[in-house]
């Protein structure tokens, strides 16, 4: 089936220009081999969700994936659907990808406030606020080739404490790791990991580790 997603020209990031996801793809490889850099950016969720203890889901990507097979990538993430809102298609992904409920804030006070009111039902239900937007220019693996692709990005915290499970095809398994033991790993073995998260880490650093901070100080 046909899948339409939100796409941007890089001289003007506020216009959609609804895409086949494929077509994207196979334009940007072209691209990227002809130019060395991307023509267009697609719009994405990227999500990274936390226990109440401060440790990160991490997925590991199924090997049968054609874009980073096999490596460690953020808790879930997601292309845009044409005329679907971020928040919305976070909610879906939650679904789709690790089979998760979520509740979706637009910033930490509103955050805050759910916590407060929801927390004892985080074995059943994640709660997730929106961080930040930017155009970001990341490496993927795209069949076994290094290509530059160019996203609109919408970055996402979140904190859940019930079961994770995996959705075939989708994801070869979750891992836990602390904050700690994710940035030792990514200096040790940085090749193990998404470009994507890689970025995520070292750009919000500083703001994911005050996310943490509070998740964990309300226990």
């Amino acid at each position: 089936m046909s899948e339409i997603v939100n796409t941007y020209k890089l001289d003007n990031t506020l216009v959609a220009v609804p895409m086949e996801r494929e077509e994207f793809y196979r334009e940007q490889v072209e691209a990227f081999k002809k130019e060395g850099k991307p023509t267009r950016a697609i719009e994405i969720v990227n999500i990274l969700i936390f226990n109440s203890h401060g440790e990160l889901t991490v997925q590991k990507r199924s090997f049968d994936k054609n874009h980073n097979p096999g490596l460690l990538d953020k808790s879930i993430g997601g292309h845009m659907q044409n005329d679907d809102t971020p928040d919305y298609t976070v909610m879906v992904e939650t679904i789709q990808e690790l089979q998760t409920p979520s509740i979706v804030l637009k910033d930490q006070p509103d955050f805050e406030k759910t916590y407060t009111l929801l927390k004892k039902f985080l074995e059943t239900t994640a709660l997730i606020r929106h961080l930040d937007t930017s155009l970001i220019n990341r490496i993927r693996l795209i069949n076994k080739e290094k290509i530059l692709i160019s996203n609109k990005a919408h970055i996402y915290l979140g904190v859940y404490d019930g079961r994770i499970r995996p959705v075939d095809r989708e994801a070869k398994g979750v891992l836990f790791y602390s904050l700690s033991e994710l940035e030792k790993e990514m200096k040790e073995t940085p090749e193990v990991f998404t470009d994507d998260l890689s970025f995520i880490m070292r750009e919000y650093g500083d703001k994911i580790k005050k996310f943490v901070e509070y998740i964990t100080h309300q226990n």
